[in-house]
């Protein structure tokens, strides 16, 4: 399996090489491998997919080519077999599904084929199934979904990687927008419009790494209001960039407005989900029934640092 995720500070900027800090959930996405008569057959029955690979192909979907670099590198390419995944996280929310995917498939071959792969061999190998998939990923979604531990991450050869250690775990409400987000569009959206205006994205970036930096310590510290707060800040500054939309601001101010300490959107954005920051298990349920109410699908969640 792989965890699914969500980024309390630091998305976009992290791909420019600033700090962010992500957390697993509770949600994965899980693989199992097993042997077939010809041919590789992918199978996600959740979402309709029963597709044979076709090596070389020009694959319409990321997720095929991804594949077939995963089974290339690992020497798997004339082997056959099925490979079925069952998602638990929501496809296309900004929730690090792809990462998940491409980690639970990993140690699935891992484990049917005995390749003797550790979770940093893992952790490498999704990482270029993310850039096929995100055309420039920072790493972040598939180390989280390799280790599942809270951290506070910085791109680089290796990345820097400092786990957060938590002695309660944090009450958040996720609320999913409906609307189905492409990570890689808005990705290099923020990369046009920062090569364009490089002077002022620089300074953007610069900021929202202090914040990344300072929900560390808030996180560590327990201080909520100041974590909140954060957050806030950390979601005007995305909407600086143009990554949010109005489902996403609709659920922000759903939240704010009843209880929530902070919310912002998590991930790619351009729809997919947001994240609210709670005190309590009476605010999380509150803010949940008004999405609910609202039209939104919403998740009551915690933050935790260990697995």
């Amino acid at each position: 399996f792989g965890y699914g995720k969500i980024i309390l500070t630091g998305e976009h900027s992290v791909v420019h090489g600033t700090h962010a800090v992500a957390a697993p959930i509770t949600l994965k996405m899980k693989a199992k491998v097993w042997d077939h008569d010809k041919g590789v057959r992918l199978l996600i029955p959740r979402w309709g997919v029963e597709q044979t690979m076709e090596f070389g192909a020009d694959h319409k979907y990321s997720i095929y080519k991804s594949l077939e670099m995963i089974l290339d590198h690992l020497d798997l390419r004339d082997k056959s077999m099925n490979i079925e995944v069952f998602p638990e996280v929501p496809r296309a929310m900004g929730m690090g599904g792809s990462a998940a995917l491409a980690v639970a498939i990993i140690r699935a071959l891992n484990k049917h084929f005995e390749l003797g792969l550790g979770d940093d061999d893992v952790r490498r190998l999704s990482f270029e199934s993310e850039n096929i998939v995100h055309g420039g990923a920072s790493g972040i979604d598939n180390t989280v979904s390799t280790y599942g531990n809270l951290i506070m991450y910085q791109k680089g050869t290796p990345p820097e990687m400092d786990m957060i250690n938590l002695e309660e775990s944090i009450p958040i409400v996720i609320g999913l927008s409906g609307v189905e987000s492409m990570t890689s569009k808005m990705v290099k959206q923020v990369r046009e419009q920062s090569e364009s205006y490089p002077k002022w994205y620089k300074e953007i970036f610069k900021q929202m790494d202090k914040l990344a930096i300072e929900s560390k310590a808030a996180i560590e510290n327990r201080n909520l209001q100041e974590l909140g707060m954060i957050m806030n800040m950390n979601h005007g500054y995305l909407n600086t960039l143009g990554v949010s939309c109005p489902e996403v601001e609709e659920l922000v101010q759903i939240a704010r407005h009843n209880g929530a300490l902070g919310a912002k959107l998590t991930g790619g954005g351009g729809g997919g989900a947001m994240i609210a920051l709670c005190d309590s298990e009476k605010v999380q349920k509150k803010i949940q029934k008004e999405m609910h109410q609202a039209g939104y699908d919403a998740l009551i969640a915690e933050i935790k640092s260990n697995k």
